[in-house]
Formats: structure tokens, C-alpha cells, sequence
């Protein structure tokens, strides 16, 4: 099998054309997180044998000809923030290490819906914040993944599930995409529900999906999706009209991903696309100090009762994103959600322009060591603004550590981002896999 037969498009093209059926493709699967997982610890608990039931329910629906939808049969990694019915959900802290839930997030119950099966709950950040989890890069063990959907990108990256669930508040679906050289979506908020999902920052946090391919992050927001997605037909790279944008992300970036990203500009231009040089408005200086406040708010919020109880037991970082929080006055907070909207307006009107905005996937490759994972920087203006975001890897650097790119799109045009999003896929034509792959 080659390394494009372990996309989630591909499974599940298998299992419904009868190559391969739910309970071999489990198997296989489970067999490489075996092989893989003491040196990546991508994953909190494997369902083995839960996953391998499920698989014999699914196929003895599939030889009746029942088919639940596009993924059926098809295992995928749930972050560990995600609430599952009867499989033990974390948050990454040792005081949920007991917790197995009653019900699923309402993700996870949509997934089931559609035929996947739960393969097990992938390592998170704790409570999806900045103290690092135990998740190495699978590029090279010795660099973070990123983070906080660490082990759901780590997971996919390294072949040991073609998709997995993830989120963001600032930079967690989009940094773990870029360090380990996957594709990752952050739709817009509203389009996937949060139902049963532990918040961090209830107005900033989005649900979305890694995955190899455009085509399985297309699957996997489809599934999971409350709105329906549209699908659109190939685009002509003539009909692309391709956003850039420099101030803010030239001075944010390492110099070689910087130089990495001007050559892409270069070519671009030459593609095909129309690219055009936009100017960011007058409230994005003060976009990030925005978004830090509205998220210390919210998350001191969420973890008030919490923290009173157990301060002792947090990480360092969450600790005093906490208590930061608790410090800021209504009237700050209430400011910062003013901008926000200011903010929201002013950048949609750069569509009028283009139909995504090109930026870099992260500051530079995945850092060195695993005390830190990485800066978010690169996209939390994107979060603010709540702009459907798709990462996509088009290089390798120093180290033979991947580099990436975003697309972002106008709120609720992810058919748009994801037809313009396959477009890029195939004319960069990334195909690099890392060595724990084989």
C-alpha cells in the first residue's frame, strides 16, 4: 500500500467499493499505532476493542448494501476534550483522568451518523491551553507538534488514523497542521456545534478536522457539520483571485518560511490566479491584544469554580491565563468584544477584493523541544475575524521539518475555500512523508 491509500478518501472508497472491508481497515490501523505510538504518544486511550465491535457492525450493514454515509467504517482520532458515550475523556488533566462520559459531543454523534468508527481519543494540551502535552512531532521526535490538537495532528501525520477531530481558539488547528506537514480546516464557528466539546473560550472557539488531503478535511466538516457543504466543481486557476498580505505576518515570521512563502507568491503569480496586495485595516493593530483579552475572560469564566478547587493541580501557563483573567474588568472585556465586531466588518470588506487571503501557515517550522508549543500568532487574526481557514504544507526546511500555508474565506464560504483550497493541493504538489510513516 502506498502512503496515499491511508487518506480517509481512499478508505473510504475501499470499504464502499468492496476492496477492504471496516474490520481490516481497523486492524491495520490499530497495528501502526502499535508500532508507532511509544515514540509519538499522540494517543490518551485506544479503543481497540470497542472500534473492532463497531467494525463488525458495520460490515455485516455494508454486505446488506445499508450504508450509514461517506465515512462508513472509517475510523478517525477524537481530540480528548470531546465528550464520548462510555470512552474515558480527559481534557489532558490528571482531574478528569477518571472521567468517561454518558453522552457523545454532538461531533462525535454526527460522526457516528455518518459510519465512522471512534478509534480512540487523541492527546490534547491541558484543557486545550498552552502547557504542553506528551505528544512528539512525528517529523522529528525531538520538536513539538504543536498544539493544542497535538496528538490528533501527530496522529495523522504519522498514519495512524486518516482523520481526526480537532479545535482552535487562537492557532490549535492550523499550527499542528502546518508543524506536521498535514492539511487541517477551521471552518467558521457556527457551522460545526460545540455541544458537548469543553470550552475555552465560548465566543473564539471553532470545531474542525485533520486530515492528508483537502478531500478528507472536506469529508470530515461535511460529516460533523450542522449546515450542509456545499460542493462545488473544479476551478480554473484563472478564476482564483488570491489575496496577500504582508505587514503583520513579514514581521511575525522566521526568514526562511518567509522566503519560502514569497517564492510560493512568485510562482503564484504565473499560475494563473489573480493576486493582489491587500492593506489591512485600521483595527488590526489591535486585533491580538483582542483576542487575548476576550479569551482570558472567557476562560477564567469557564474555569472559575474549577480553579478555586483545584489551583494547584493546573499547569503553569493555564494557571496564569486564569488568574490574568480574572483580573480584567468588565468594561476591558466588553471593549475587546466592540472591536471584535469593528474588526470582523472591516476585514470582510478585503473579499470584495479577493476570494482568499494567502498568509503563512506558522511562524517557521515546529521549534525545537518540548517545553513549548509554538507560537500562535500567524493565526489568531483569522480566528477573530471567525474566517474559514484550510492549511495546507508546501515545503520542507531545516531539520526536514514541514512548512505551511493558509487559505482563509469570507464566513461561511468553506465550498469556495475548499474548491480554491484543492487547486493549491495539487498545483504545489506536497507529497514529502515523514520517516516513521513507512
Amino acid at each position: 500500500m502506498t502512503p496515499d491509500d491511508f487518506s480517509l478518501k481512499a478508505v473510504s472508497e475501499r470499504i464502499r467499493g468492496g476492496q477492504s472491508s471496516s474490520g481490516q481497515t481497523v486492524s491495520l490501523f490499530l497495528d501502526r499505532i502499535a508500532r508507532a505510538e511509544s515514540r509519538i504518544q499522540a494517543w490518551t486511550t485506544v479503543d481497540s476493542d470497542g472500534a473492532l465491535g463497531q467494525a463488525e457492525v458495520l460490515d455485516r450493514e455494508a454486505a446488506e448494501g445499508r450504508y450509514r454515509g461517506p465515512l462508513h467504517g472509517v475510523p478517525v482520532g477524537i481530540k480528548d476534550i470531546f465528550s464520548t458515550r462510555g470512552l474515558r475523556t480527559t481534557m489532558g488533566s490528571p482531574l478528569f483522568k477518571n472521567n468517561v462520559p454518558d453522552h457523545d459531543a454532538a461531533v462525535v454523534e454526527r460522526l457516528r451518523e455518518a459510519g465512522a468508527i471512534i478509534l480512540g481519543k487523541t492527546a490534547t494540551t491541558e484543557f486545550a491551553a498552552l502547557d504542553p502535552g506528551p505528544t512528539r512531532n512525528p517529523w522529528n521526535p525531538e520538536h513539538t507538534p504543536g498544539g493544542s490538537s497535538s496528538g490528533s495532528a501527530a496522529a495523522v501525520a504519522a498514519g495512524m488514523c486518516p482523520g481526526a477531530t480537532g479545535s482552535q481558539t487562537a492557532g490549535s488547528i492550523g499550527r499542528p497542521a502546518a508543524f506536521c506537514g498535514i492539511v487541517g480546516l477551521m471552518p467558521t464557528a457556527s457551522r460545526i456545534s460545540r455541544e458537548g466539546v469543553f470550552p475555552n473560550s465560548w465566543s473564539l472557539d471553532h470545531v474542525g478536522a485533520f486530515g492528508r488531503s483537502v478531500d478528507d478535511v472536506a469529508m470530515m466538516t461535511s460529516a460533523m457539520s450542522s449546515r450542509p457543504l456545499r460542493h462545488d466543481p473544479a476551478i480554473a486557476a484563472t478564476e482564483i483571485r488570491v489575496g496577500v498580505v504582508r505587514e503583520f505576518f513579514h514581521e511575525n515570521t522566521d526568514t526562511e518560511a518567509w522566503e519560502l512563502h514569497e517564492q510560493l507568491i512568485d510562482r503564484l503569480k504565473g499560475a494563473g490566479p489573480k493576486v493582489e496586495e491587500l492593506s489591512l485595516p485600521d483595527t488590526f493593530p489591535n486585533a491580538i491584544a483582542a483576542l487575548r483579552t476576550i479569551m482570558r475572560v472567557e476562560l477564567a469564566a469557564a474555569h472559575a469554580e474549577l480553579h478555586a478547587q483545584h489551583r494547584a493541580d493546573y499547569g503553569p501557563i493555564l494557571r496564569g491565563l486564569v488568574e490574568s483573567g480574572l483580573l480584567i474588568s468588565a468594561t476591558q472585556y466588553l471593549r475587546a468584544r466592540r472591536l471584535r465586531r469593528i474588526y470582523q466588518k472591516e476585514m470582510g470588506q478585503l473579499f470584495t477584493r479577493c476570494d482568499v487571503i494567502l498568509s503563512p501557515g506558522a511562524r517557521g517550522p515546529a521549534p525545537s523541544g518540548l517545553g513549548s508549543t509554538g507560537d500562535p500568532t500567524i493565526s489568531a487574526p483569522w480566528t477573530l475575524a471567525d474566517f474559514p481557514t484550510l492549511s495546507l504544507p508546501i515545503a520542507l526546511v531545516k531539520d526536514d521539518l514541514p512548512v505551511g500555508i493558509q487559505l482563509s474565506a469570507q464566513r461561511l464560504d468553506e465550498g469556495r475555500l475548499l474548491k480554491i483550497g484543492r487547486w493549491f493541493e495539487q498545483w504545489v504538489g506536497f507529497a514529502e512523508l515523514p520517516e516513521i510513516y513507512h
